[in-house]
């Protein structure tokens, strides 16, 4: 029996070269920096497997020092010894010392955790993640979403261009921002994507409730394919009040943390797609579970994430082809930090809009050990 022998935890700043925007705050202006967390788990055979967590403030209660000392203080402790196959003690150990209030309880810091332990396993089984998991071990792409950070009608319309001719087909962006121009900007993305691309539209918690409807109907008719967590993440009866007028699709995301969250929303009938989101679910097996969650509602995937590094979106990619969705995904880490000499060989595996996966074991990547040291936050070792 393989156990879980040592973790070790990696606090980091990476280069922000791009300003995100969005309804609730900001991911960072160019020229700052990004924490990040990465998790290197060594099992009783000497095997290792990465995971990361993106601290995200604007969005959550967690920060790099709060999941850098929730890892090395109390889950790491708690599952020392822990059956590496076994993610469903692995999870209750964790839980054991970080509980939860009215959603899961530090989500980012687990999901690195639970990160680490799945490359692990599947590494040790000598497969591809999504193999593991119960999908096709032959190579795969994941079409992305390619997120715009412009949010003005003409500056939209040349961002889609330049995209486009990069290779991406699906776009998503940022309403609740500028409110005034958030139709003017859906036109201009459905005009320069052209009709079969997928337009997401993701008002992060951002609109409100009087001016909601009106929206609605106006991104409806610029031809908008999807509108994203309109309001508060715990004001569930105004979802209930817009659904009645809205002609659009809708998902979630801040709402739906645990499964628990996400069965509320397709109990009632209340949200049209499951918004896959590895990091904020606390891991690929909480995540496993709402997608079993949005199966059973016939609800399909689409899949995000927090401006996560490239070791979560090719994990994120690997779930997502386990359980069937090729995309389009919505992982634009990458297109605001710079963290080319983690993984340099990057662009083998994400060209063309989209991240084509072989048959390597594990999630496909890891960091560069030396280039992590480069990027350590000192104060925290």
């Amino acid at each position: 029996m393989r156990t879980i022998e040592k973790i070790e935890v990696f606090p980091v700043r990476l280069p922000i070269t791009g300003t995100f925007r969005f309804a609730s705050g900001s991911a960072g202006q160019a020229g700052e920096t990004a924490p990040f967390v990465l998790v290197k788990m060594t099992d009783s055979e000497g095997e290792t497997g990465w995971g990361e967590g993106r601290p995200m403030p604007q969005w959550s209660y967690e920060t790099l020092e709060a999941v850098t000392t929730t890892i090395r203080n109390y889950l790491a402790p708690a599952v020392l010894g822990q059956e590496i196959m076994d993610r469903r003690g692995l999870h209750r150990r964790m839980h054991s010392v970080i509980g939860r209030g009215p959603s899961t309880g530090f989500p980012i810091a687990k999901a690195a955790v639970d990160m680490a332990v799945h490359d692990l396993c599947a590494r040790s089984a000598g497969l591809p993640l999504r193999a593991f998991l119960g999908g096709s071990s032959a190579s795969k792409t994941v079409a992305l979403s390619y997120t715009l950070a412009e949010h003005t009608a003409e500056g939209a319309w040349r961002e889609v261009d330049a995209a486009r001719a990069k290779g991406f087909r699906h776009f998503n962006f940022k309403v609740a921002v500028s409110s005034a121009s958030d139709v003017a900007v859906a036109r201009a993305v459905r005009l320069a994507a052209g009709p079969d691309a997928f337009v997401w539209a993701d008002a992060n918690q951002g609109l409100r409730p009087h001016e909601a409807p009106a929206i609605a109907r106006g991104l409806a008719d610029a031809g908008v394919s999807v509108l994203e967590q309109p309001f508060p993440a715990d004001q569930m009866h105004l979802m209930r009040r817009l659904r009645q007028q809205c002609p659009l699709p809708l998902a979630i995301d801040e709402a739906s943390v645990s499964p628990a969250d996400f069965f509320h929303y397709a109990a009632e009938g209340l949200v049209d797609y499951l918004v896959v989101k590895v990091t904020r679910s606390g891991g690929l097996w909480p995540s496993l579970q709402q997608i079993a969650v949005a199966a059973s509602a016939g609800l399909p995937l689409l899949v995000s994430g927090l401006t996560d590094g490239f070791l979560t979106k090719l994990a994120a990619c690997q779930l997502a082809l386990a359980s069937g969705c090729c995309g389009p995904a919505a992982l634009n880490g990458s297109q605001f930090v710079d963290e080319s000499v983690l993984y340099p060989g990057k662009s083998e595996i994400e060209f063309d809009g989209a991240v084509h996966l072989c048959n390597q074991p594990g999630i496909g990547v890891r960091p560069r050990q030396q280039a992590v040291e480069q990027f350590l936050v000192k104060d925290l070792l």
